[in-house]
């Protein structure tokens, strides 16, 4: 009797799933690996460097990784680890979900096996936010799960508690708890409306986002401009064709008739009437998402539940099978085996299991990027979280070999400059055998970092901003290399380094603005007019020489504003400004001489074009609205 029951236990449920939990950590931690994602640069450096007085980046996944680190060390598998040990949590749940719904163990085996190979797998192969940000979403999905069909609205309590770690992690919770809100009013739930239960849920999640609420309020609400200039140009507007492909291929293609037979299942089976819930939340999550343009992959999560009741369907039409008992047994066995079969030619896009010579061939053959993209970047031999990882160590021992030179001649305070934050991670991480210092970034989290530390160097090596910029705030800008790599993102290839020396400008003020035009200046173009906010400047400047108001490239966007408005003459003023502001940058003249073209008035646009072309003989578009100038002069 005990031989039996112990051999009962390894072929249970719960066997079933604690196999295939540890599968999932195994297989991620085995497979080789090209090199750390850019993002996984940043969240080492925010991890390092944590600080609850800089929440420009939510806490809990640095916080996580901070104690992975402090467990394992530093290694890209501790990272990987990481991410794995939130997919194999992730799977868990799902297998417990399928189980609540009333699958048993054929069904739950299916789930864990369609979720071993789905759009989660990625996750586990490189660490970002999304990774914590997935657990929490199916952790919420299981706990709504227990609440419906247990009867249980206490648990409103517990999900509350899930909903505010969430806020901790990433905001894209928001979207969960807008769908479960929405959701409710189309279903027999809608009672719990009337319990004080979810309300305190939803109170409880307030108070774990105050923190951020408070740090955002206090930074001029630094996140909502982020976003906003995230989905006006950098994110891929996809077409509809576009999204949903974008939902089927990177979630497993053959996965594709599972769950939207299980959404379908979800919304008109009567069976599930109590679970309907779930299919008007990932409906209306779909296309909301689509509609703000918002990343393909934000809707990940909720195909744990619908993989869990395709399976269950499988599951039942088995059991109601009319032929014969082997043919069953056949069917049941090929099914799992076809579906692992037919995943195995996808599986080097979502993880590195191929070197990265044959990796560039297969690319080719899928159209590098499969179709699926997520920002508006273009890429080259390599889809965008392939070539991520690429570069980073190159770009450091590069930087490192000129700063050492640098020190070495200049005996004096140089700090490290970098165009974004995946440069500053990588230095911040690579940088460390080198001894350099801490880099500096006006990137995102790397900006109020450098504020709240207070480290602004007198002078800098910078990587990846352009010398017609460093021109406008150094005297001297030395070339002293370009970084180049065969398989990074493009925008990351042939990055000039320089050595900036002698600033014409307070650094700490130039800091200061770089973010927000000078609150007084703006107010007063807010409010008046143009000619009244520069007035306005030049009567400060007559009684500081030294002081900024704006970068020249604040002034250039809005002046950009003006022009597409169809203002000219307003556009004219604020370029003109520009120009008497930052006489040193070719991209001032590009810009006024497009203003003057508009307004055509073609000598002072020529007159532009040609001193922008002096300062920066390598500006195409210069020289390509020369020739349309001299074209247009001639036919009049």
């Amino acid at each position: 009797m005990k031989l039996n029951s112990t051999s009962s236990f390894f072929l249970s449920e719960y066997a079933i799933i604690g196999y295939l939990f540890i599968f999932k950590i195994l297989f991620h931690l085995l497979h080789p690996e090209y090199g750390y994602f850019r993002d996984e640069l940043f969240y080492i450096s925010i991890s390092d460097q944590f600080s609850f007085a800089n929440l420009d980046v939510l806490p809990l996944t640095p916080l996580f990784l901070k104690l992975m680190v402090a467990i394992f060390g530093y290694s890209i598998k501790t990272l990987h680890f990481a991410s794995a040990l939130c997919g194999a949590f992730i799977l868990l749940l799902t297998c417990l979900i399928t189980r609540e719904m009333g699958g048993k163990k054929y069904a739950v085996f299916l789930t864990g096996l369609f979720m071993m190979f789905s759009g989660f797998l990625i996750f586990g192969a490189l660490f970002t936010y999304d990774s914590p940000d997935f657990l929490i979403w199916v952790t919420a999905i299981y706990l709504l799960i227990k609440i419906i069909k247990a009867e249980r609205p206490k648990l409103w309590i517990l999900l509350g508690i899930v909903l505010g770690l969430g806020f901790l992690n990433k905001l894209t919770i928001l979207f969960l708890g807008l769908a479960i809100f929405v959701s409710l009013w189309f279903t027999p739930q809608r009672k719990y409306f009337k319990s004080p239960w979810i309300w305190l849920s939803a109170l409880i999640a307030l108070v774990f986002a105050l923190p951020f609420i408070v740090w955002q309020s206090q930074h001029n609400w630094y996140f909502v401009n982020v976003a906003s200039d995230y989905s006006g140009g950098l994110a891929y507007a996809a077409s509809f064709p576009e999204y949903m492909w974008n939902q089927i291929f990177p979630n497993n293609i053959f996965a594709f008739p599972v769950w939207i037979a299980g959404l379908g299942f979800l919304l008109f089976s009567k069976r599930w009437k109590s679970y309907r819930l779930f299919g008007i939340m990932y409906v209306f999550l779909f296309f909301l998402f689509f509609l703000i343009g918002a990343k393909f992959y934000f809707l990940t999560p909720m195909y744990s539940i619908l993989l869990s009741a395709g399976s269950i369907k499988i599951e039942d039409y088995f059991e109601n099978y009319d032929r014969q008992k082997s043919n069953i047994k056949k069917l049941r066995i090929a099914l799992p085996l076809s579906y692992i079969l037919l995943s195995m030619p996808f599986l080097p896009m979502a993880v590195p299991i191929l070197p990265i010579g044959q990796f560039v061939k297969y690319a080719e053959v899928l159209g590098v990027d499969a179709g699926v993209r997520t920002e508006n970047n273009r890429i080259d031999k390599l889809p965008q979280h392939i070539a991520d990882r690429f570069g980073w160590e190159e770009m450091v021992d590069q930087v490192a070999s000129v700063y050492d030179n640098v020190k070495t001649v200049n005996n004096e305070n140089i700090g490290l400059l970098t165009s974004n934050w995946g440069q500053a991670g990588a230095l911040h991480l690579f940088g460390k055998k080198y001894n350099l210092p801490e880099p500096a970034s006006l990137h995102g989290w790397y900006y109020f970092e450098t504020l709240r530390t207070h480290k602004i160097a007198d002078n800098y090596v910078t990587i990846g901003l352009s010398g017609d910029g460093l021109r406008t705030i150094f005297s001297d800008v030395i070339p002293l290399g370009i970084y180049t790599n065969p398989y990074c993102m493009p925008y990351e290839n042939n990055k000039p380094i320089y050595l900036c020396k002698k600033p014409k400008i307070d650094l700490k003020q130039y800091w200061l603005v770089s973010r927000n035009i000078n609150p007084r200046f703006q107010e007063i173009l807010d409010t008046e007019n143009i000619q009244a906010a520069i007035d306005y400047y030049y009567q400060k400047r007559k009684d500081n020489p030294s002081i900024i108001f704006f970068t020249e490239r604040q002034i250039n966007n809005l002046g950009y504003e003006f022009l597409f408005k169809g203002q000219v003459e307003d556009a004219i003023k604020l370029f003109k400004l520009n120009v008497d502001v930052y006489p040193e940058s070719s991209n001032v003249y590009d810009s006024l001489g497009e203003a003057y073209m508009e307004n055509k008035e073609f000598d002072l646009a020529v007159k532009n074009y040609k001193k922008s072309l002096e300062l920066n003989p390598d500006n195409l578009n210069g020289k390509k609205k020369l020739k349309e100038l001299e074209n247009l002069i001639k036919s009049l």
